[in-house]
């Protein structure tokens, strides 16, 4: 199977598609998403504040009915003043009354309070902030940890009241907290971790779990002197802690004060109104879904189609047959339905052209190889001819040239047989026929007794015939010449060297002999121009190197691969 870029796979690509096919509408999702979550958050507010409401309603109830109080004891503060002896009894009996109330006093701006519910006279004029409380004249809600009368903790509501039109003072309240009602359990199951009641200088005045535990819940870097207490408003946030928390803010009418209810976002049924709604989650599932049913799709009508017919081709392109695989075919789409038919026909064809050319081919291989056995036998029955001519001619000069002849044709004949029994597409392995054409050449030219020493260093060179043939008579021409010229036989020093070798394409045949002393035979210059001849057949070139006793032929050319000639059409 050839390895393929993963990018370029089928499914790969599907997935890249939809993606941004689906871009538009996951951008117009999250733009929903958004939309939904803050309309769920803002949900999820109006639903804490309406628990904070719930949550804080006793404790509503209970500071406008201590504000309600001290107006009314402000509205007869003017007539208690001026009758010192019934103020105590009055304010006495108003404590007695109200087991809300730990104290009742009516503080003028001296400080010295002598009309209280208790018969002792109480000094506040030391009390932090006091002067300052005296100049605005307004309500207030503080709070006192250790009360001077009750030495309990508690928060004091003071009421400012007129004498003659003019400020005459406060009337304040005093509330234990022990008096705050207990959280119910079924707001801590909503989630609710702290209730807190604080004024509009920022001071804590009630909480449910203690100062020391109400602290760390308070908003992260956010004052509560800087909320405003004229309307009811909700956020998120996170706590001292880190802990994100939902804080609801409801005012307490009449008073300068508001309460506070921290919720756990995490916990309780409203949780999934609170809690983050992330704006990508829907068109993250969204694109898995989609992605989901387009691989089922894929895989379901194509790619499982697809693999099978795969499978198919690759085992028609290792065994050449077309085999059937195991498969679901009942869903097989019409398309691949006709291709895997078009494929099944093809392979069949394929497969008949293919038996119909090697049919073709062992008959042109057959009939090829019949045509070189008879050329090669057309050539010996020359070659017998011309030996009998031989035989019968009269003088020397005579039979050496038609010996020569002879040898040219044994020569053909050699190669002809070489290419019926070639096994290689009709190549030919020259290099055993240059070692034969060279030994049979030395034997019929050397008497008996007679030694030439003869040395090879040939290589197997295979070449088409168009190579081969010249190559085989040039290696035959140099072989005459040599015997023609390499002298006495008898002598030690005959010697005749042969090499042929092979670098790429790049060939060279080198062919050297003696010379012998007693030689004087005349040349007709017909080997040298055979030899010029056979070497522009090869689109080589000859180079001659001779010596007073050695003669070097080398032979330099390409091996070229075969070239059908051109047709006419």
């Amino acid at each position: 199977m050839i390895p393929t870029q993963w990018y370029k796979r089928l499914n790969v690509q599907l997935v890249v598609l939809l993606t941004l096919a689906l871009l538009p509408l996951g951008s117009v999702a999250i733009f929903q998403t958004n939309r939904v979550a803050a309309e769920a958050d803002r949900t999820a507010g109006l639903a804490f504040l309406g628990l904070t409401d719930r949550a804080a309603r006793a404790e509503q109830v209970l500071i406008e009915r201590a504000v309600g109080a001290a107006r009314l004891l402000g509205s007869i503060a003017p007539d208690l003043l001026d009758a010192p002896d019934s103020c105590v009894p009055v304010l006495s009996r108003f404590v007695k009354g109200s087991p809300d109330y730990s104290f009742v006093g009516i503080l003028p701006p001296s400080g010295i309070v002598a009309c209280s519910s208790v018969e002792e006279i109480i000094d506040f004029s030391a009390y932090p902030n006091f002067e300052t409380r005296m100049a605005q004249q307004e309500p207030t809600i503080v709070v006192n940890r250790s009360a001077s009368v009750s030495g309990d903790s508690v928060f004091v509501i003071s009421e400012p009241f007129n004498v003659d039109g003019e400020f005459g003072g406060f009337v304040s309240v005093s509330i234990p907290h022990t008096r705050l009602p207990e959280t119910t359990q079924a707001l801590e199951a909503q989630g609710l971790v702290e209730l807190i009641t604080f004024n509009n200088d920022g001071a804590i005045l009630t909480t449910r779990s203690g100062f020391g535990e109400a602290e760390p819940e308070l908003p992260s870097g956010l004052q509560l002197e800087n909320l405003s207490l004229d309307e009811a408003q909700t956020f998120r946030t996170q706590n001292r802690r880190g802990v994100e928390r939902r804080y609801s803010i409801v005012a307490i009418e009449g008073s300068p004060a508001a309460v506070m209810a921290i919720w756990n976002i995490e916990e309780g049924p409203l949780s999934s109104l609170s809690s983050d709604i992330a704006p990508a989650l829907f068109p993250i599932l969204m694109w898995f879904a989609s992605m989901g049913v387009a691989m089922l799709a894929m895989h379901t009508l194509v790619l499982r189609h697809l693999s099978r017919i795969r499978t198919k081709m690759d085992h028609f392109a290792d065994t050449r047959r077309v085999v059937e695989v195991d498969g679901d075919t009942v869903f097989t789409p019409l398309e691949i339905e006709d291709l895997e038919r078009n494929f099944e026909r093809m392979g069949q064809e394929i497969m008949r052209d293919e038996a119909t050319l090697e049919g073709a081919l062992r008959e042109k291989g057959v009939l090829v190889k019949e045509i070189h056995h008879r050329v090669k036998n057309n050539l010996q029955l020359i070659s017998s001819i011309m030996n009998m001519q031989i035989r019968s001619a009269k003088h020397d000069e005579t039979r050496d040239i038609l010996r020569r002849i002879q040898d040219r044709v044994l020569s053909l004949a050699t190669i002809h047989r070489d290419l019926y029994q070639s096994q290689d597409a009709g190549r030919v392995n020259v290099g055993t026929l240059i070692a034969e054409i060279v030994e049979k050449s030395v034997e019929l030219a050397i008497a008996d007794g007679s030694k030439i020493n003869v040395q090879s260093d040939i290589d197997p060179l295979s070449l088409y015939p168009d190579q081969a043939v010249p190559l085989s008579l040039l290696a035959a021409e140099a072989a005459t010449n040599a015997m023609k010229y390499i002298g006495d036989a008898r002598q030690d020093a005959a010697k005749i060297d042969v090499q042929l070798k092979q670098n790429g394409s790049s060939c060279i045949f080198v062919f050297s002999n003696t010379i012998g002393k007693a030689t004087q035979q005349e040349s007709t210059g017909l080997g040298a121009k055979l030899m010029n001849a056979f070497a522009l057949q090869l689109g080589g070139q000859i180079d001659i190197d001779q010596t007073d006793d050695l003669y070097t032929m080398t032979l330099t050319f390409n091996a070229l691969e075969f070239e059908p000639e051109a047709r006419d059409y």
